[in-house]
């Protein structure tokens, strides 16, 4: 697991935030799967989370579907957004893990955060899911040791941060991000690509200038005021 403390001098907040990568059979988890209905064992796996979260006071907890996850520090940026989101009152949900999702998607429906970024049956089955804890204490290691053993689960390799010409396309795609924009950045690196396709050789590259372009769209949805609840 990944941990990383951060402050936020202005406001004077401090938070821990854990990522994880783990692996759990359905086969070993009685307690929440049905085998005849799999929106039951769905349910039944959210309420065993959400019942968990609530045991861990102010702790959030959430599985995401990492298909388009660039790397940590995308959700690092989803945090810090997150936490400032709720302390000033700008949150656009009331919930903090509907809230996450919005931000990981850069967009106001919610929907479309859960679509993309939460886990569903299919997600379950295969079983190696990524988990993402907030806190405001230091007890990241406590929360993920109970909650491997809640989930019967062991953790695996964490691969969020693995490059690929691939996953670079797909979450261009994703997001909407132009050739063009990614062209603009590369400039400003000081790096002169008439062709973007020729700087995906320098994967690094890519993949700062989309998240650079990704964390703009987070900024301008974190200045939306707009509840939903």
């Amino acid at each position: 697991m990944i941990v990383k403390e951060f402050n936020i001098e202005d406001i004077k907040l401090r938070y821990l935030v854990g990522i994880n990568q783990i692996e759990i059979d359905l086969n070993q988890n009685s307690e929440f799967y049905n085998v005849d209905n799999e929106e039951q064992t769905l349910n039944n796996f959210f309420r065993l989370v959400e019942h968990f979260q609530d045991k861990n006071g102010n702790s959030m907890v959430q599985f995401i579907k990492d298909t388009y996850i660039l790397n940590q520090d995308h959700i690092f940026k989803v945090c810090y957004f997150l936490q400032k989101a709720f302390f000033y009152g700008m949150n656009i949900s009331s919930k903090k893990n509907i809230e996450f999702l919005l931000y990981l998607s850069v967009n106001r429906q919610i929907n479309k955060g859960i679509e993309a970024f939460g886990i569903d049956y299919f997600d379950l089955s295969e079983g190696k899911l990524t988990v993402c804890i907030i806190s405001p204490i230091n007890n990241l290691n406590g929360i993920n040791n109970e909650l491997l053993q809640v989930l019967n689960a062991h953790e695996v390799e964490l691969t969020i941060n693995n490059l690929s010409i691939e996953k670079y396309r797909r979450i261009k795609g994703f997001f909407e991000i132009s050739d063009n924009q990614i062209r603009s950045v590369l400039n400003s690196y000081g790096i002169n690509s008439i062709d973007v396709k020729e700087s995906e050789i320098n994967l690094n590259y890519s993949f700062l200038a989309l998240q650079d372009l990704i964390f703009e769209k987070m900024a301008l949805l974190n200045l939306e005021k707009t509840r939903i609840n």
